[in-house]
């Protein structure tokens, strides 16, 4: 049983930011709900521990304690910034970086891109901090600032329930995909498993997929009730399978037969400036210089995100250099 822990910033008297008719202890509780009506919905084999889940207060030592006390897994920390700027940021630990709480991170931010994609917000990147939260948390733990609550722009989503709700969904999606967690089955009992469409597993790594076809979507797994169309050459990412259908956005279903795989985002982690330097060249070879982020995070990380059909090679370079396994997740039963 995973244990996710989920902090919803400030409460009771701390209002946290105020500006624009809004207090950020009311907006971030809005998206912690939305977290734990998607998980809730979607997966099983977890339990939730939440800081508040309504208006209270609890100091930061308080917050941590409780999560290091239950054992938690994944922390998450919910905020909304100030100062008149504008966009999304999440922090991690800025000492002691571990390999995990860097993949934490990125499955949060990864999903949180097509959101703020989506609403042309801005993303202000992956950064590191000293908070109290992430500094005294013994689990991987990420702290997310959603957006600017004295910016006309950010303020504007932030009374915006179906952004709240998106929001929600994506770092539901983060800690979904970073624990593994076991999607509920879609499929009705009955015949479908004899046409070849099983229970939803869910994908180790999102993968892209482009249509081959113009392609019907369907609402469950044997394909008994359709909700839309992709044209052909559409590219989108999944993130489960049934052995004859992807799964987009975790509620509708493509046939496989219609679709190639396109690429996928590969993370390799605690790299030396050697190491660094080989991997340059290699991605500089490959003509990959567009599609890949070198970044410094006590251990240098390279994230590889491929939307073509060089994964392959990729994947070899890697294995060879030993550094393919680096940031791999621990899985666990």
């Amino acid at each position: 049983m995973k244990k996710i822990y989920l902090d919803a910033g400030h409460g009771g008297a701390d209002l946290g930011a105020v500006a624009s008719g809004l207090y950020e202890k009311d907006v971030v509780l809005a998206v912690q709900q939305h977290i734990i009506s998607f998980l809730s919905t979607h997966y099983q084999g977890f339990s939730f521990y939440t800081t508040r889940t309504t208006d209270v207060f609890l100091s930061l030592n308080e917050r941590v304690n409780k999560a290091n006390a239950w054992g938690a897994d994944v922390y998450l920390s919910i905020h909304i910034n100030s100062g008149g700027e504008t966009g999304y940021e999440d922090f991690i630990y800025s000492k002691n970086i571990n390999n995990q709480t860097i993949v934490f991170r990125n499955d949060i931010h990864d999903h949180v891109k097509s959101v703020l994609t989506k609403y042309s917000h801005s993303n202000r990147g992956r950064k590191l901090a000293n908070y109290s939260v992430l500094r005294r948390s013994y689990m991987p733990s990420v702290l997310t600032e959603i957006g600017f609550i004295d910016t006309e722009h950010d303020a504007k989503l932030l009374k915006n329930p179906q952004f709240l709700k998106d929001m929600g969904v994506a770092y539901a999606k983060g800690i979904a995909q970073f624990l593994n967690l076991e999607p509920k089955s879609t499929n009705p009992v009955g015949d479908s498993d004899e046409e070849g469409f099983l229970k939803p597993t869910f994908l180790y790594k999102p993968l892209w997929i482009k249509t081959t076809e113009d392609a019907e979507t369907y609402k469950n797994a044997n394909m008994s009730e359709r909700t839309g169309y992709l044209k052909k050459n559409t590219l989108f990412q999944v993130y489960g399978e049934t052995r004859a259908a992807w799964v987009i956005d975790g509620q509708h279903f493509i046939e496989k037969k219609d679709t190639i795989i396109e690429g996928e985002t590969i993370t390799t982690a605690e790299l030396t400036k050697e190491n660094m330097e080989t991997l340059k060249v290699f991605v500089m070879k490959e003509k990959l210089e567009t599609a890949v982020t070198f970044s410094k995070e006590g251990a240098a990380v390279a994230i590889i995100t491929l939307r073509d059909k060089k994964i392959l090679n990729v994947k070899a370079f890697l294995d060879r250099e030993k550094w393919w396994y680096k940031a791999e997740r621990i899985k666990t039963s």
